[in-house]
């Protein structure tokens, strides 16, 4: 679902838990940002979908339509669906029975799924069209019984996907905390691994430079930071071995030789799920702080956009040019007030 937890618990739940406590506790102790002395609140977000149910990424499409993937249930359920939800506001439901669905993208003429253990592909005409079969790309997949994460499509056709990372006897169990490419127009082909060492990659994001930008989430069992890391895309065909983001050898002491620095850190149990490009920075949506982070692309000082959100999951750019973020919690898709950031001070650092 949305961060990375045992599955025999509840985690909305647990989340909604941590909200409550937030609210009463000092905002300090859950990581979060307090405006300047004299700063105005910012007005409530615009909310362009409500009415969901448990919402992890989705699809801003050009016809002013959404296609959302939501749990549609706990997370042991196995009721997890892809609803689009049309300009009118109607609903249809384009897949389900899925098995915790945090990860969506149209690509290839199909809607890719990323399930708990399994990456899927349906063909799909578009808003009208029928829905194909689901078909499985990649089966059996590594899973330390967290959350798997988000899907990225690049311009250049391949779809990315993350393994969560487990291991055996000190070593990284094969096929593990990987990042993963495969091409659009042949899911059958093998996948290649892009980076190595991310025991919970949970959102990315391909750079105007070519480059791709990963969060990785800590192990909250023995809480390193959350980081944000980012380094060179190999061109698709070219031999390049993955790059190594330090899990387990290198998290959370470091820096390791060889190993791919974070551009940015965020306290333990920050939890980002959500990330996507706005100019020469990123925007991080922080699931348990519930916030969205502006970072500068290379490292820096980290400024809060907006605060006071229920589970900011996913964050994407519509084809209009705004930003929007799911609130899994919320159940519903709202605009980011890009236009009106708040000075607000972050926790966290870069690097």
């Amino acid at each position: 679902m949305t961060p990375p937890r045992a599955r025999h618990l509840d985690l909305r739940t647990f989340l909604r838990t941590v909200a409550v406590t937030c609210t009463v506790a000092a905002t300090v102790a859950c990581g979060t940002a307090e405006a300047p002395d004299g700063a105005a609140a910012p007005d409530a977000p615009e909310v362009v979908v409500d009415g969901l149910d448990g919402p992890t990424q989705f699809v801003a499409l050009a016809d002013g339509s959404y296609l959302v993937a939501q749990l549609a249930g706990d997370e042991d359920d196995g009721t997890g669906q892809v609803v689009l939800v049309g300009s009118d506001g109607g609903r249809q439901v384009l897949l389900d029975g899925l098995d915790v669905p945090t990860g969506v993208a149209v690509a290839g003429g199909a809607v890719w799924v990323a399930q708990a253990s399994s990456l899927v592909r349906a063909e799909w005409a578009g808003p009208g069209g029928p829905v194909g079969p689901v078909q499985v790309v990649q089966g059996d997949l590594p899973n330390n019984g967290r959350s798997q994460g988000s899907l990225e499509p690049t311009p250049d056709g391949r779809m990315l996907f993350a393994t969560t990372g487990s291991t055996s006897g000190g070593s990284a169990v094969p096929r593990s905390g990987t990042l993963w490419s495969v091409p659009v127009g042949d899911p059958g082909a093998d996948p290649t691994p892009l980076a190595v060492g991310a025991k919970n990659a949970y959102a990315t994001a391909v750079l105007a430079d070519g480059e791709v930008a990963v969060t990785e989430i800590g192990d909250a069992r023995e809480p390193p930071p959350d980081l944000l890391v980012r380094f060179p895309l190999p061109p698709p065909g070219v031999p390049a071995g993955p790059v190594d983001l330090g899990w387990p050898g290198c998290r959370p002491v470091g820096p390791c030789a060889g190993v791919v620095d974070p551009i940015a850190t965020f306290a333990p149990g920050a939890t980002p799920t959500g990330l996507v490009a706005d100019g020469a920075d990123l925007l991080v949506a922080l699931f348990t702080e519930g916030r969205v982070v502006r970072v500068p692309g290379d490292g820096g000082v980290q400024r809060t956009v907006l605060d006071g959100l229920e589970g900011p999951h996913s964050l994407v750019r519509a084809p209009d040019g705004r930003v929007l973020v799911s609130e899994h919690l919320a159940d519903r898709i709202v605009v980011l007030p890009l236009g009106s950031t708040p000075d607000v001070d972050g926790q966290g650092s870069g690097q």
